[in-house]
């Protein structure tokens, strides 16, 4: 697969790349993937839930306002040594600023590791094979998870002790093959890159607003069903089992058909369609199941075919990544935010699911109009 994929010179780089994302990925996913039973059960409500997700993005926000050169080596170890620090910060929660600062501390990950990453896997990817690429980017991560987050649950009904004893064998792994990867580094320039994501910047907004479903809401939201580690971690691996081999399949198809807007159009529409009837399923687990599973089947197709769309229109990974992670980041602030203000009126919230498929519906709309303003210039 990865001789079709990069040439040989490349293709040594490509596998450390994905040994260590993998590593990094199982990580991540094994230490935190059960943490949200263990919160509620030292006494985080849903709603402090929310917020500690919200001030998380507010963080690689920041981290990309204010930061001037981007070395990879160096942000890799950053972000692993910061989300390890923040596991060990929630081994007991007595107060609940411990939880909001480990939301601080995971949340810098998302700059910290993800920007110099996406750089770096699509630095190794030749333009024809963007799609491919793009698939096994979002396949790694479910793969892991049908594996980990049922591992880790079952290991934390016992005793979330073994959670804290492995996380740091896990931690020290993927630091250790950080050493292995190719060093990137450059001037961060936020003002440029902004200018030169002009075509896309409010289709990345309007995916980072309505990513609040995937990243807060699904997470959060699944306590009102499932409290203890085991069904919580079985609950995530039943969501990775959803689109690995479509994402793949459909990735390799793609390139071939080099048109990404006959895969966006549908999946969006789906996606919305799905997501103004959520509120259908927050008394009914079974329809909860059902909603978050399509959810989760739409959803890497969608990362996939619109990350590849992207990498198409704005070839030059280096401006484009930090201001498009710094956009998607802004986008699900928004969202978690008026998610936590909603439940200051209704427990649980239903109004947010109005407004995220609302976005959602807009997603198509705003790429019809992108598409025909390019093709009349």
């Amino acid at each position: 697969m990865l001789k079709s994929l990069i040439s040989n010179s490349r293709r040594r780089q490509f596998f450390n790349l994905l040994v260590f994302y993998a590593a990094y990925l199982w990580f991540r996913s094994f230490s935190s993937s059960v943490l949200s039973p263990h919160f509620l059960q030292s006494g985080v409500s849903l709603e402090q839930m929310v917020f500690g997700s919200a001030i998380a993005y507010i963080i690689p926000v920041l981290i990309l306002l204010f930061s001037k050169i981007v070395s990879n080596l160096i942000w890799w170890r950053w972000a692993i040594g910061l989300a390890y620090l923040a596991i060990i910060l929630v081994i007991k929660v007595v107060d609940i600023s411990q939880y909001y600062l480990y939301s601080l501390l995971l949340g810098s990950n998302t700059a910290l590791f993800f920007v110099p990453y996406n750089i770096a896997h699509f630095k190794l990817t030749p333009g024809h094979r963007t799609g491919f690429s793009s698939g096994i980017l979002f396949s790694v991560y479910p793969v892991i998870a049908l594996i980990a987050p049922l591992t880790a649950g079952l290991l934390a009904e016992f005793d979330y002790i073994y959670i804290w004893i492995l996380s740091a064998f896990f931690f020290g792994v993927s630091f250790y093959l950080v050493k292995f990867q190719v060093q990137i580094k450059f001037n961060l320039d936020l003002k440029r890159d902004f200018n030169y994501l002009k075509p896309t910047r409010l289709i990345v907004l309007l995916q980072g607003v309505w990513e609040t479903l995937i990243f807060g809401i699904i997470p959060i939201y699944t306590l009102y069903f499932l409290t203890t580690p085991l069904a919580y971690g079985s609950y995530l691996s039943y969501l990775a089992l959803m689109g690995v081999l479509a994402n793949l399949f459909l990735g390799k198809l793609s390139d071939k058909l080099k048109d990404r807007l006959k895969f966006l159009y549908p999946v969006t529409i789906s996606m919305a369609l799905i997501t103004l009837v959520f509120p259908l399923s927050l008394n009914r687990l079974i329809l909860w199941l059902i909603f978050t599973g399509i959810i989760q089947l739409l959803t890497p197709l969608f990362w996939n075919f619109s990350t590849a769309w992207f990498v198409d229109k704005q070839p030059d990974h280096v401006r484009s990544m930090p201001a498009r992670e710094l956009i998607l980041n802004v986008g699900r602030v928004i969202g978690l935010f008026l998610t936590w203000l909603n439940f200051s009126f209704q427990s649980p919230p239903v109004l947010i699911f109005y407004f995220l498929g609302a976005v959602m519906l807009l997603y198509p709309l705003v790429l019809v109009y992108n598409t025909r303003n390019a093709a009349r210039s």
